[in-house]
């Protein structure tokens, strides 16, 4: 699922008005991960000035180093360095979300895919999900319960490698997703092996011979 971004220009005006909080999370289950809509803080749409100067930031693309300092948590429930999940290793980092089934089902269908090529690539499954956790907290709050989820979904589809969650506050201009530009999800980074990415690729794809 992909979305055209618009671009609003420096200095224009931004709605003043609220959006009630249920409402937002709601329409999250109809829109990619990387939609803007507001400030989780004060339930107001955020302003050029307070990100950057465009509601959508410039999307991580080929040639910029991924950021890997985002707060990521392993599947028993413990904080870890997403640095070293990576670091010197030509790697696959998959951005999924696991309340959209297509968006989990591409998961195997990339595994499969990784284990075919032979490339001995690292590859990296990160839930970006927070549909629903507000109602528990926030998306730190919401861990121990996306952790759960995650082991179900690992055992459901048969998946060996490995999978990590990344608390991701969509209506904040420091969430994951805003700072990766994402515009959907899944959403796949392909790494060399000092980190830089050699390619994008945003939803499901028809996945063929010379991608990795």
């Amino acid at each position: 699922m992909q979305l055209q971004p618009k671009v609003w220009n420096k200095g224009g005006r931004t709605p003043s008005r609220a959006i009630p909080t249920l409402l937002a999370i709601a329409g999250l289950l109809a829109l990619p991960v990387g939609t803007c809509l507001a400030d989780s803080h004060d339930g107001l749409f955020p302003n050029a000035a307070q990100v950057g100067g465009q509601v959508y930031i410039d999307p991580v693309a080929p040639g910029n180093k991924l950021p890997t300092d985002f707060e990521t948590y392993g599947l028993d429930g413990q904080k870890i360095d997403f640095g070293t999940v990576v670091a010197g290793k030509r790697s696959l980092v998959v951005f999924f979300i696991s309340a959209v089934p297509v968006s989990v089902n591409e998961l195997k269908k990339i595994e499969k895919f990784v284990d075919a090529q032979g490339h001995k690539l690292n590859l990296v499954f990160v839930n970006a999900d927070t549909v629903g956790s507000f109602l528990e907290g926030g998306p730190k709050a919401a861990i121990p319960h996306t952790v759960r989820t995650m082991t179900l979904i690992k055992k459901e589809q048969g998946l060996s490698g490995a999978l990590y969650v990344a608390p991701n506050d969509v209506l904040s201009s420091e969430g994951l997703s805003t700072r990766l530009g994402i515009r959907g999800l899944p959403t796949s980074f392909l790494l060399n092996t000092d980190g830089t990415v050699e390619k994008v690729f945003v939803g499901p794809q028809n996945w063929k011979r010379g991608d990795i």
